[in-house]
């Protein structure tokens, strides 16, 4: 092929080639207030580029849940972190959690259909003690390993759906677009913590035209180098 052919080509590709994917930061919740109790509620906002999105939770809130900083529990960071989770949550909100049999389900809710959210859980179960989270939804574990009360730091995954840990710290992400998540805690131990983060927001089915494929444009390239070479012999 002629080297000015092999450029108009080359130049048809260049314009398809799909842009690097990076995994974005997470979007951690900004827990705002909360109603302390074994029927408690807590809200918060995540900051969506989108827009701002509720979040509001309702379960048991120990008293050791907080808003804004007094204990950074959310150490070490590279605990909460992963291929997927870049950022860890930030150093202090927190909504933390006894369990136990004559407590309700524990249920959060977005304000609107989200991607791909995370977990991350602080201080799940002890050597001796199982404690398992029982959720409505199968996951995946990101990352865990020893945080802000020491190690191992393990979580485990009993079922799909089960997780348990042995004072367990970490991420796990919900594959899939949700409005809420919901879970159990049927064993109770001093007390847990979570907070919830999301990879991205749901977005409406596109209207707009889509953009041609590289089937498309490389067949615009090559009637291009058709055109020019009739044209160049057409000359001769």
């Amino acid at each position: 092929m002629p080297r000015w052919a092999a450029l108009l080509v080359a130049g048809a590709l260049g314009g398809v080639g799909l842009p690097a994917m990076a995994h974005a930061q997470i979007l951690w919740t900004d827990w705002t207030s909360l109603t302390l109790g074994n029927v408690g509620s807590a809200t918060g906002t995540i900051a969506a580029p989108s827009g701002p999105v509720g979040v509001s939770y309702s379960g048991q809130v120990y008293t050791t849940s907080q808003l804004g900083c007094g204990a950074s529990y959310w150490l070490p960071v590279a605990t909460y972190q992963s291929a997927t989770v870049p950022n860890a949550p930030p150093p202090c909100d927190m909504i933390a959690l006894t369990g136990g049999p004559t407590f309700g389900t524990n249920t959060v809710t977005f304000s609107q259909a989200i991607v791909n959210p995370v977990m991350a859980i602080l201080s799940l179960g002890q050597p001796s003690t199982v404690i398992t989270y029982n959720f409505n939804q199968p996951f995946n574990i990101l990352s865990f390993g020893p945080g802000a009360f020491g190690g191992p730091g393990t979580l485990s995954q009993l079922q799909p759906n089960v997780l348990t840990g042995v004072e367990g710290n970490g991420v796990i992400q919900f594959q899939g677009t949700f409005s809420s998540i919901s879970w159990t805690v049927p064993t109770p131990e001093t007390w847990h913590g979570f907070t919830v983060g999301v990879v991205g927001v749901a977005s409406p089915t596109p209207t707009t035209v889509p953009e041609p494929t590289t089937v498309t444009l490389l067949g615009l390239g090559l009637a291009g180098v058709g055109a020019l070479a009739r044209g160049r012999r057409a000359r001769r």
